[in-house]
């Protein structure tokens, strides 16, 4: 794998002096480059020696990428395993991906939810937690369940909805720009694309971290006026984007396989 770092630029919403805030895109299964990327941003936070580091993982830990066990895994270790700082805040979002695996974990998925979960990606997760798709659906919740060890299920079940440092606001697929931040809904922030994307006026002061909706680009993902999306579909471009935002200024890193 090599990493690429952009240069530093001004950032559209600086934050606190000595705060860094690192965001990576959706995995998707992709343990490999969430690894390396964990180990090259731990890196970064050892050479510019910020004085708190807050690392979000944006959503969509799991499904279409073969590896997703070893995701839930690496996320409960999170960034704070990965170098000696101690000033390490790990945030893990939940990405629309993420909310079927819990509802499943907590057998509250109903079977047209499980069906359509299995059409986009989560054959792949089952087969990484070692589960059948033959068995009835009851019983493949209960493997689910059974197939997680207890910091897994923590985990998930304290997955964030969104979170913000100063005026970044990091949500898995974005907002619905017609309420207020504070009253924004479950599926909008882990489903909503068209609204949110090329909204007709953008009230908020705020701009978006976010993924879920797969950024196409040749060098480094486009800073819009009211967003940022740093979903990179890693899963079929080999290609994870993160960010990261210290002080004044920002830069993306970004992993993929070796020329």
């Amino acid at each position: 794998m090599q990493v690429i770092r952009t240069e530093w630029q001004k950032s559209p919403r600086p934050i606190d002096d000595g705060t860094m805030a690192v965001a990576i895109g959706d995995v998707h299964g992709c343990s490999q480059h969430l690894e390396v990327i964990y180990r090259s941003i731990a890196e970064d936070v050892e050479t510019l020696t910020p004085n708190n580091t807050t690392c979000i993982l944006i959503g969509d830990l799991i499904d279409r990428g073969q590896n997703s066990k070893e995701c839930l895994k690496l996320a409960t270790r999170g960034l704070a395993s990965f170098t000696s700082q101690n000033n390490i805040n790990d945030i893990v979002l939940m990405g629309n991906h993420d909310l079927w695996l819990c509802r499943a974990l907590n057998s509250q998925l109903v079977e047209s939810d499980f069906q359509a979960w299995m059409r986009n990606g989560g054959k792949a997760t089952l087969s990484s937690l070692g589960v059948t798709t033959n068995l009835p659906f009851e019983n493949v919740q209960t493997k689910i369940k059974k197939s997680m060890t207890p910091d897994i299920i923590t985990m998930l079940t304290n997955m964030n909805e969104s979170f913000q440092i100063g005026q970044l606001f990091f949500v898995h697929a974005g907002v619905d720009p017609r309420y207020s931040l504070t009253h924004q809904t479950l599926e909008s922030k882990l489903w909503i694309r068209d609204e949110f994307l090329t909204p007709i006026t953008w009230p908020f002061n705020e701009v978006i971290i976010h993924g879920h909706t797969i950024e196409h680009f040749t060098k480094k993902p486009k800073i819009y006026n009211h967003r940022i999306g740093i979903d990179s579909g890693v899963y079929a471009t080999d290609l994870l984007t993160g960010i990261e935002f210290l002080g004044a200024m920002m830069r993306f890193i970004m992993v993929q396989p070796a020329d």
